[in-house]
This record gives C-alpha cells, structure tokens and sequence, in this order.
C-alpha cells in the first residue's frame, strides 16, 4: 500500500505540471450518487466529466462514453496513469467512499474534493472510529489522515450525520456541504418512483397480487452470508405469510451470495438491480444496521429491524448509538420474533417519521440541483472576479 501511495505521488506531481482544466472527475466505489451528480453536471454545465471506476464498482453509468469512464484499477495501469493524470487537472473531483490514492493527491487551490459518501446516515462506526481503524498501525492512521484531508466539502443530508463525519474524519463544521445527499431526489420524485415500480413488476410478475418484503442485510466483515441460515429463515416466512407476501433478498453489493435457488415466495435481487428501484415497491424493509433505512425513512413505510448479532456487530466494528432505542422500528433477533411482530404489525409509524424529520433536513428532492449550482455557479464568479 505504501508503495502505491509512493508511486502515485510521483505521479500525481508530475502530471501537476499541467493547468487545471474545466473538468470534473468522479472516483465511483458505488456509483447512484455520483449518476446524479453526473446528470445534473451535463444538465447545468460545460464541464467534462471522466468516471473512474474502482475495483469494487458494478455501476453502470449512463451518459458516459467509452473513452470517459476507465477502470482504475492497480491492475490496469494504462488506466491508472489516465485516472491519475485527470485527478491532477481537474477543477472537481467527486468521490463516493474511502479512496487511498487521495493520500497521493496535493491538490491545487484550482481543485475542490468533495466527499459524496455511499449513505445517507451510519449505524456502524466507520472512519477513525471503526474500533477495527483504531487498531491499525501508527502509518496507517497517517495514510487515512491524509486521505481524509483531502475532502474539501462533504455534503451531507442532516446536522446528525454532519457530526458523525466531523468525528469520523476529523472534519470540521466548514467541511460540511448541507445541500442534502444527491440520490434522495428519487424518493420525491413520483415519476421516478412511478416508472421504477412499473420496471420492476415487469420484470418480476410474480409480485403481483402480493405485497413485497424486501431483506437487505448489511456487509459483515467475513465478507459472505450463511446461506443455510437464510434459507431456514426464509421456509419460516414462507410458512407464514406466502399468501400476503414476496420476499425479496438484497444482500450488501460487497458481499458474496451464490447458490441461492429461487421459488414462488422469495426472488434474490442481490445482483443487476438497483436498490432504489426495489425500494419503490417495498411494502416493508427487513434489515440490521445497513444504512437504507435512513432513505426508506423518506417514504415513511414500515421497518423491521433483524439484529440477531448484534452483540458481535457491537464489538466490531461498532455502532454509533444505542441501537434499540435508535432505529425507526422493532429490533428483533429470531425468525419467529420478526414474524410475530410482522403479524402484529406494530412497526412504530411515528418513529419513522421523527427518524426522516432528523436524518433529511436537507434533503428536500432538489438536493442535486443544490449541490451543482453551488459548487459550479460559485467557481464561475471566481474565475469572473479574477480575470
């Protein structure tokens, strides 16, 4: 890791010998949030835009011609030395996760990092407060300082999360972007959610005449889930509600999920599609300490929360709050308990909606829209006031 952060920077400054251009590049991990800035930066903009895709990124992006969007991977080095050379000329550089080759990056004043991040709110330590970050070597904890220096701006959708970057990253209150996080703008779009819904019926008829219960767990450090532990607790549901429900089965895009054999109950979307369409159809979210609940909030439709580990997750990485009184619903930690709430239906609405009034304050539909003429329109009257 040091070697390539070495290598790099060599790189990077001798790429520095070129001006700065009217260029915007994005470093994607995930890629939704940086699709919306994208688009909205084509829209209100002359910019161009290049995608890095990193080793982790399955996004497809839209809009982005082939020369533009390279795989930047240590792997690739054509498209390393690419990648490198445009985040030392570009005026933006958007980034949706931790990126180490940010360690390597000086940037000119001419330069604005902002930090996109993949969630809209955190259960789970993460940053310097990941008790496994603790851990980790005194040179380590160097490379993650000067990665995270890097972010000039973060934008965030909520004062809450801002204080939780403020610690993870060691930010300060004039880092902080409050134009709300690009991707929520789906949540207040009708058309959007309209044409997602009518997508996803088409491709899975089986949902028809029933509601849907979508089971999105979150990535444990293993890197993989039981499948016979779900299958088991899928048969339980199955017994339960296959009259009334669909189950569908997301797992976290980092995690490894093979073998999984659909039947007329339960359908795995883990893979091809998007997690904001499969929202748009959800009648109730299953989950543990994943951050989707922060935007299903938006919807205000029910959650139930399955923390069968919660004492390991605790421990490693960590959870920022006390979980059971903070999550906008049930906490549950056994298949028969979940069911049995689900029958109850006692998903605590009013919760749900405290939950959105505290994690969207900023969000408000327009939070793309926010974001670009801030960063854009304000580097135009800049570059006015200095000709």
């Amino acid at each position: 890791m040091n070697l390539y952060v070495f290598v790099s920077r060599v790189i990077f400054t001798l790429c520095s010998v070129f001006p700065v251009q009217h260029k915007t590049v994005m470093i994607a991990s995930f890629g939704d949030n940086i699709q919306f800035v994208m688009d909205e930066v084509q829209k209100r903009t002359s910019s161009k835009i290049i995608v890095l895709r990193d080793h982790k990124c399955r996004y497809r992006f839209e809009g982005t011609g082939e020369d533009n969007c390279i795989n930047f991977k240590t792997s690739n080095i054509p498209g390393t030395l690419r990648g490198i050379y445009h985040l030392a000329t570009s005026e933006f550089v958007f980034v949706d996760n931790y990126q180490v080759v940010l360690a390597a990056c000086n940037f000119k004043d001419r330069t604005t990092c902002i930090q996109l991040w993949h969630a809209n709110g955190a259960v789970k330590l993460f940053g310097f407060k990941d008790k496994n970050t603790i851990r980790r070597t005194a040179a380590s904890h160097r490379r993650f300082k000067k990665v995270y220096s890097r972010f000039h701006k973060i934008v965030v959708s909520s004062d809450h999360m801002g204080a939780i970057f403020e610690k993870a990253f060691d930010a300060g209150e004039e880092n902080l972007l409050k134009t709300g996080i690009p991707r929520t703008d789906f949540f207040y779009s009708q058309g959007r959610m309209d044409r997602a819904a009518e997508k996803m019926q088409a491709q899975m008829p089986q949902l028809r005449g029933r509601k849907v219960m979508l089971y999105a767990p979150t990535f444990r450090d293993k890197g993989s889930v039981e499948l016979e532990d779900i299958k088991r607790d899928v048969q339980k549901l199955e017994q339960a509600f296959s009259d009334e429900y669909h189950l569908l089965l997301r797992v976290h895009p980092s995690v490894r999920f093979e073998g999984y054999e659909n039947n007329s109950f339960a359908t795995n979307v883990s893979y091809g599609q998007d997690i904001f369409e499969l929202l748009a159809i959800t009648d109730l979210l299953i989950t543990d300490y994943s951050s989707i609940p922060f935007e299903f909030a938006i919807l205000g439709r029910p959650m139930v929360f399955f923390a069968y580990d919660l004492k390991a997750y605790e421990a490693s990485p960590g959870i920022w709050f006390d979980y059971e009184t903070f999550v906008p619903g049930p906490v549950v930690y056994t298949a028969e308990e979940m069911i049995d709430t689900i029958r109850k239906e006692d998903f605590k609405e009013e919760k749900i909606l405290l939950f959105d009034e505290t994690w969207n304050k900023y969000a408000d539909g327009w939070a793309t829209e926010k974001l670009v003429k801030y960063l854009y329109e304000g580097k135009q009257q800049e570059a006015g006031r200095s000709l």
